[in-house]
């Protein structure tokens, strides 16, 4: 159903910045000028292929018919994607020489496997996610799956290249399709940034701490400025994105520098959540 109502929205979305259709007439479908449907020929067959755009910030999809083969659906769409987009408002960003081993399906979950190409290049966190969700939203759309499980050579590996994992099977996501990539790392750099600066309420902003009463909320910045006492300065090492959606979650190492340089390593786990316009982090974070 999630599926389907991105559909319809992708749809009505390419319809409005479509030349003239502001313009068209209401006609009645018992009228003579009522267009007639035309539905693909017998042999062949629609696909839903997802391409970065021009700048890429997000992914577009780009409706493509191709001839029905003796091949499974899922072999034919991941194929035409590998083949490149045919719009130049948008972009290919898997490599050329990517070749895909084997793909099957059970359990509605597509296993596919990719030759190491695919890993090849180091790619920014975001070039990660546009790569892992164009394979992910193109073989999602089919009817008979609803996650990915990507592989290279035939093995599960924890990352795609850095900063997103491939571990284990993702879904669909529309938080990528025609909108604007968010950084979930850029947030908790954001979020430190504030509290070294000492700009503790900005901070405060940028946690979801849900419906909490005015004592609450002071309560929680007392303790963040407790907490981040005498911290001047803080690098995080690394860190991997579990999945690219409304919800997910970041592990990361970051590394803490507090007055007469002493200096705190740590590991965390940090849940975001989308509320519209950007991502929060849940909860008190420290």
């Amino acid at each position: 159903m999630h599926k389907k109502i991105l559909f319809l929205f992708i749809i009505i979305l390419i319809c409005s910045f479509s030349v003239g259709c502001d313009k068209y007439d209401v006609i009645d479908e018992n009228s003579n000028n009522f267009p007639p449907i035309n539905p693909l020929p017998d042999d062949k067959l629609e696909l839903i292929l997802y391409y970065p755009n021009a700048s890429m910030e997000y992914l577009v999809p780009e409706f493509r018919a191709v001839p029905k083969k003796s091949e499974d659906v899922e072999i034919i769409a991941i194929n035409e994607l590998l083949e490149g987009t045919k719009s130049k408002n948008l972009v290919n960003i898997i490599p050329a020489n990517t070749k895909v081993h084997t793909l099957y399906v059970t359990d509605n979950i597509a296993y596919v496997s990719f030759s190491k190409e695919l890993i090849d290049n180091n790619y920014t966190e975001k070039e990660e996610a546009l790569i892992i969700y164009s394979i992910v939203n193109t073989l999602t759309s089919l009817p008979n799956i609803d996650e990915v499980q990507i592989l290279i050579d035939s093995k599960a590996e924890d990352v795609l290249c850095n900063h997103y994992s491939i571990k284990e099977p993702l879904n669909f996501s529309d938080m990528i399709v025609i909108k604007d990539y968010i950084s979930p790392i850029s947030i908790i750099n954001e979020y430190y940034s504030f509290i070294i600066d000492e700009n503790f309420d900005k901070a405060m902003d940028m946690l979801d701490l849900g419906d909490i009463e005015k004592i609450r909320y002071n309560t929680s910045k007392a303790y963040i400025v407790d907490e981040f006492k005498g911290t001047n300065k803080f690098v995080i090492n690394n860190y991997v994105i579990n999945k690219y959606e409304e919800e997910l979650i970041i592990n990361l190492s970051v590394i803490f520098t507090y007055e007469k340089n002493n200096v705190k390593s740590s590991n965390k786990s940090i849940s975001l959540k989308y509320d519209g316009n950007t991502f929060l982090i849940k909860g008190l974070e420290n």
